[in-house]
């Protein structure tokens, strides 16, 4: 049984420039190949001798000065696209922990080897021959592609598409047919901690709602009554009792039990909800996503009015030549992976790196790992030191070196194919995504597109800070080893820095604006 207290979600969107090898220390690593951008071009030496740009060294330095930092393991590195030169590094050849920064690899390799154009297909079929009238005599079968945005609503316009053709009664049950995966399971690492969160939510094949579901709340009108409590989606295989009460004020304290045994899932509520507070939403993860899956279909074909023969969901594979009857597909990856980078999804982002290995059969997590690494290497992203372990960065399961990370930075922005898409998908400082408080009331803000990551003791940020006409300028800034009070700190540092290089690209003074006090929310962050 797992025990937790929770506080209502915060928003996860459940709902190349260049490719050069560095110089010195980076020499050895080679260089990536033309990927159709402008010329690769040699990187200048780094900024302890011939920086071209003396007095950003000096800020950043002053910047990382700060004492917090001084038992921190800091990692920089920042490339000129524009001109090829590396503006500053420190420990930037040191694999360190990149926390949700791993995000950009899976998004630029998805983005790379399936294109931006790739979409998920989910279908409904039927045995040949099966159809008679508005009877289908036999299952009904489910069958997914590993859709990492599928929901509820996505479901419910397949039962409208089998309504559409008059059908109204399927004499067996539902099949799952899953088999595009190796199996449903926890993403790699994620059995380092037993928490019971939404963000820890197994993988599959067919899945739905982030495979997750929703306990709704509200009080009660009258103080010592059970507050009203619901599950959504409601499916046989999650039972809800309701132990808490509605007590006088405004405060909320709910405490939920969770026990599973196999895809069964049995919650408990507790504690207290008052009478003044507003409504809220619990998520919590499933245990079987593939017969979840079939359970929220099945509820969806009830409410809609067609009977289901058989109430027990089963998983096997669609007949050859089964007819499909009802089709969906999602938006094109290019818009997906605006939610793994924007809201930083850990979800989607296992979804996704699994589709990579796609071509196999079935797909699974340590083969798409193996395409990631082959493509990060005909990037020209230098290898050494480098782990991957799984896509979303969640726990200590990733190490990767700033200089790496720039490196696919510049990969990225010198290849059109996928440029366009692949910085659309960063959060753009100020304004949206996890980095929507940071900087808000600079001049800067807007020029700055970036990749959040936060783990205990880790705080990351990578990606370009820009002005107009010309390339930006790629950075990456990782700090392991924090303590957690120094998180916002940290924040506060990188903030800095980048506010420092999207001045000198834009060619303003340093001095000024970039050394002035934050915003009072400037180093909240949204949740990773």
């Amino acid at each position: 049984m797992a025990h937790a207290v929770f506080d209502p979600p915060r928003h996860r969107s459940r709902r190349l420039g260049l490719c050069a090898a560095l110089l010195g220390a980076l020499l050895s690593w080679g260089t990536g190949p033309d990927l159709g951008g402008r010329p690769a071009r040699a990187l200048a030496p780094g900024p302890a001798e011939g920086s071209s740009a003396p007095a950003l060294v000096a800020e950043i330095d002053a910047a990382l000065a700060k004492r917090f930092l001084a038992e921190a393991q800091v990692g920089v590195s920042v490339v000129d696209l524009e001109t090829g030169e590396v503006l500053y590094q420190r420990g930037d050849t040191v694999p360190l922990n990149p926390a949700s920064n791993v995000k950009l690899v899976t998004t630029a390799s998805a983005l790379g080897l399936l294109g931006p154009a790739h979409r998920y297909a989910t279908g409904l079929y039927h045995d040949d021959g099966a159809l008679s009238g508005s009877t289908i005599k036999g299952d009904l079968y489910l069958r997914g592609s590993g859709d990492p945005s599928l929901v509820s609503a996505d479901l419910y316009e397949l039962v409208e598409t089998l309504h559409a053709r008059g059908i109204k009664r399927i004499t067996g049950g539902i099949v799952v047919d899953a088999t595009c995966f190796d199996r449903d399971e926890l993403p790699p690492g994620f059995d380092q901690k037993q928490e019971l969160a939404s963000y820890r939510a197994p993988s599959g094949c067919m899945s739905v709602d982030f495979n997750t579901f929703e306990v709704h709340v509200r009080p009660a009108e009258g103080v010592g009554s059970p507050p009203f409590a619901g599950v959504v989606p409601p499916v046989e295989g999650i039972t809800l009792g309701v132990e808490a009460t509605t007590a006088s004020g405004r405060r909320r304290s709910l405490f939920a039990d969770y026990e599973d045994d196999g895809p069964a899932i049995a919650l408990r509520l507790r504690g207290t909800v008052g009478v003044g507070s507003s409504a809220t939403t619990l998520r919590y993860p499933v245990v079987d996503p593939s017969t979840h899956a079939g359970q929220v279909l099945a509820s969806l074909l009830r409410r809609g009015g067609i009977k289901v023969g058989r109430s027990r969901i089963t998983t096997g594979k669609v007949p050859a030549k089964a007819p499909l009857v009802a089709a969906h597909a999602s938006a094109p990856l290019s818009v997906l992976v605006r939610s793994v980078n924007k809201l930083s999804n850990n979800f989607m982002a296992e979804q996704i790196l699994k589709t990579i290995d796609q071509d196999s059969s079935p797909a699974t997590f340590d083969g798409a790992l193996g395409r990631v690494r082959a493509h990060l290497a005909a990037l020209g992203v230098p290898s050494e030191g480098l782990s991957l372990g799984n896509g979303s960065g969640l726990y200590d399961t990733n190490r990767i070196s700033p200089a790496q990370l720039t490196a696919l930075l510049s990969a990225v922005y010198a290849d059109l194919r996928v440029r366009p898409d692949f910085l659309a998908s960063l959060a753009i400082m100020g304004v949206d995504g996890t980095t929507r408080s940071r900087l808000r009331k600079s001049s800067r803000a807007g020029w700055i597109r970036a990749k959040t990551g936060t783990l205990d003791g880790v705080s990351a940020l990578s990606g370009y800070a820009g002005a107009p006409d010309r390339d930006p300028i790629a950075f990456s800034i990782l700090f392991n080893g924090l303590r957690r009070a120094d998180t916002s700190q940290a924040r506060a540092v990188q903030n800095e820095i980048v506010e420092l290089l999207a001045r000198h690209a834009a060619g303003l003074p340093l001095s000024g604006e970039a050394r002035s006090k934050s915003d009072p929310d400037d180093t909240a962050e949204d949740a990773e």
